[in-house]
């Protein structure tokens, strides 16, 4: 009842249903449009390559997170991709390259875009369409898009890297409005640049610098390493690994909008225009590796065993052995030499008496 006023004031309070596609929507941001406009929020999956095609959520499904069940026009299987370890074996749900199949798939790319022809393909007398997303199948059939098979990036370590699912962790940081993952095979960690939410970003700055002009600190060390920790507690809490998680951050001043050419009308990122863009500064985040805490060592003495002890007490006590005899020699030399000039002596010293 406290939400239906909330439906009534931004919706006109007559919305029953909402439908999201084009992009992936977290569990968390469904849950919440759910209850905040008393509405039901249900997913849909296809692409333009199969005429917006592909799966549609019941009405019915309470579940969140998944993008429901094929169309009656199309069929939907799953390719093993054994690189990025997605087959259609896995336990306890199959996984793969989605291919969607059917009339509705086009016949390919025009112009300089038929290179990519390669992703249609005809099975058993069905053309289908490479989709390049992760799907996993649920016993009920339901889809749900877990990955993207062109965002893995393998680093140089031999990880694999999901660009999109760390963004979309990294997304819910109240200072982000867009952001973009960098990854490479010759490098051993991620960065990221960040195009800042205007106004959350100012009274962040506030709070930690004393200044809402963020755009000055954008260069700012201090700013960064602040910025850095932040996003590096909300991959933590987000389940994401050491290895994905950026080691270096740069929030950048430029909006990131259609007009600028960096996002797509969906607001899809552009990644190949952002990186070009940004070339000078992802080449500075790399070429200053994140600095290591160095830990000095201090030099311990290790006690002496008894094993140890026991040689130094007998060669101490030999030197004493021959300290003594080396005395005692010393002794009856004195007193020969003694002896001998008393004998001289008495032969030159005359008796009194006589």
């Amino acid at each position: 009842l406290i939400f239906q006023k909330f439906n009534q004031a931004v919706l006109g309070g007559r919305v029953k249903t909402m439908l999201c596609g084009g992009a992936v929507l977290s569990e968390d941001t469904q849950r919440f449009v759910q209850a905040a406009l008393c509405v039901t929020l249900f997913q849909g999956y296809g692409l333009t390559e199969t005429c917006a095609s592909g799966s549609i959520a019941d009405q019915l499904d309470t579940s969140v997170g998944r993008a429901g069940y094929p169309l009656v026009c199309c069929e939907m299987r799953l390719q093993n991709w054994d690189e990025g370890q997605y087959r259609n074996t896995d336990k306890p749900h199959p996984r793969g390259e989605i291919l969607i199949g059917g009339k509705m798939v086009a016949a390919g790319y025009f112009a300089e875009a038929a290179k990519e022809n390669v992703n249609f393909k005809e099975i058993n007398g069905t053309r289908y369409f490479s989709t390049g997303d992760i799907g996993e199948i649920f016993p009920d059939g339901t889809v749900k898009i877990i990955d993207r098979k062109k965002d893995l990036i393998k680093l140089r370590g031999g990880e694999y890297v999901s660009l999109t699912k760390v963004e979309m962790v990294i997304g819910k940081v109240p200072i982000v409005e867009n952001c973009c993952l960098c990854a490479s095979s010759s490098a051993e960690y991620t960065v990221l640049l960040i195009s800042p939410n205007q106004r959350n970003i100012a009274s962040y700055t506030e709070k930690h610098f004393d200044n809402k002009e963020w755009q000055k600190l954008i260069d700012d060390e201090d700013f960064g390493n602040q910025v850095l920790k932040d996003i590096q507690e909300a991959c933590r809490k987000g389940g994401i690994e050491r290895y994905e998680t950026p080691q270096r951050v740069k929030v950048v001043a430029d909006p990131w909008s259609p007009e600028t050419g960096l996002v797509t009308d969906a607001l899809k990122l552009k990644r190949k225009a952002i990186e070009l863009k940004y070339h000078d500064d992802i080449e500075k985040l790399y070429r200053e590796p994140p600095k290591q805490k160095q830990t000095k060592k201090s030099a311990r003495v290790s006690p002496a065993k008894d094993s140890d002890k026991q040689p130094q007490q007998s060669v101490k006590k030999e030197n004493t052995e021959n300290e003594n005899e080396k005395e005692v020699k010393r002794n009856e030399t004195n007193e020969k030499q003694s002896k001998d000039v008393t004998d001289v002596s008495q032969d030159v010293i005359p008796d009194k008496q006589e």
